[in-house]
């Protein structure tokens, strides 16, 4: 379970500036509290990304990414701030997710946001960047708890019951690979760029079945939990039995690839509805973008008469304004001289 609030906390943030550096993008953003509500604001939002220069290598290169994001930072924010209209001076506190994440990437942020709160005298929120994910439908929005989330990204694949904005819960996970690391690693199997889930989506689009049913790992199973390990393992066998892949195999295999991946997410959501009866269903994460897990996850949640929240595609992908969301809904403060990057952290963290 995740740490209650202070609730000196409560409705006391104003701006914010947000900084976002996990994995390969280089994210900031100003961010407010609305005037009623727990919903935010994004005043701006700004984020580079390395992904191009990771495509020849087939996935992230760590030391390539940090490297990119100690390049831009400072021209991010600074290009942030002008938007804003603000100065240091306008700033309520400064925000930066400090895991999970790579080492690298987590260090040029964290150490970022420490020398900008110290230098500013701001407050330092550390943030969850899993947390973040999930709290990035609270932007332009107020989602009805109690909850069940859905956070489907590269590294994470979790089930969380929210039964209000303090305290959460863990329904499942996934086992092994997470369902962004498998379209990640189906994709290079099938000779598709970087990043895997958008290329596989968008290949699989307009494809038609060639005959191959690749496995559904703990479909049916009395538990929340999740497995995609055996359905990369079985992709890869697969194409190395068919040897060259024609255009039409490679489109069948990730049309396959795709609706084996959301099949998995969609079963274990509507079993925690079913089980939990929330009032809403929050999806969240890079995979959240896929148009087919968005697709059957709304027909299920018609269905069973619940709600379901999604951020728009651009707050999905890992950017500095749900940063900035998590910091104005959980904030966490921070000692400027003892916040450390926590690339291991869980959601709960």
């Amino acid at each position: 379970m995740a740490g209650s609030i202070p609730e000196r906390y409560w409705g006391a943030i104003k701006m914010i500036l947000a900084i976002e550096s996990t994995c390969d993008e280089t994210g900031a953003a100003v961010v407010k509290k609305k005037q009623s509500g727990n919903g935010v604001e994004v005043i701006v939002n700004i984020t580079a990304s390395s992904a191009e220069m990771h495509n020849k290598y087939g996935g992230i290169v760590p030391e390539v990414a940090a490297r990119e994001q100690l390049r831009v930072i400072g021209s991010v924010i600074e290009e942030t701030m002008n938007k804003a209209g603000l100065k240091y001076e306008d700033l309520e506190a400064i925000a930066v997710a400090y895991g999970p994440g790579l080492m690298g990437s987590l260090l040029v942020g964290v150490e970022t946001a420490k020398t900008l709160a110290y230098v500013h005298q701001k407050k330092l929120l550390a943030v969850n960047h899993m947390q973040a994910h999930l709290l990035a439908n609270w932007i332009d929005d107020e989602p009805k708890l109690p909850g069940v989330g859905l956070v489907v990204s590269g590294g994470h694949t979790d089930l969380v019951w929210l039964e209000n904005m303090s305290e959460w819960f863990e329904l499942g996970g996934t086992r092994d690979d997470a369902a962004g690391e498998c379209f990640d690693k189906c994709a290079r199997a099938l000779g598709l760029p970087y990043p895997g889930g958008v290329s596989i989506e968008r290949v699989a689009e307009n494809a038609k079945s060639i005959g191959v049913k690749l496995p559904r790992p703990l479909k049916g199973g009395s538990g929340y939990d999740m497995s995609f390990s055996g359905l990369k393992a079985a992709l890869l066998r697969e194409v190395k039995s068919r040897g060259e892949l024609d255009e039409s195999d490679r489109a069948g295999l990730a049309k396959e690839v795709n609706e084996a991946v959301v099949e998995s997410l969609v079963e274990k959501t509507e079993k925690a509805i079913k089980g939990k009866h929330p009032k809403s269903v929050l999806l969240a994460g890079g995979v959240a973008a896929n148009k087919l897990l968005r697709k059957k996850i709304k027909k299920i949640c018609d269905e069973l008469g619940v709600e379901m929240y999604v951020p728009e595609i651009k707050y999905c992908t890992d950017n500095a304004a749900m940063i900035g969301a998590a910091a104005v809904l959980r904030p966490k403060e921070a000692d400027v001289f003892e916040l450390n990057p926590d690339p291991g952290l869980d959601i709960f963290g």
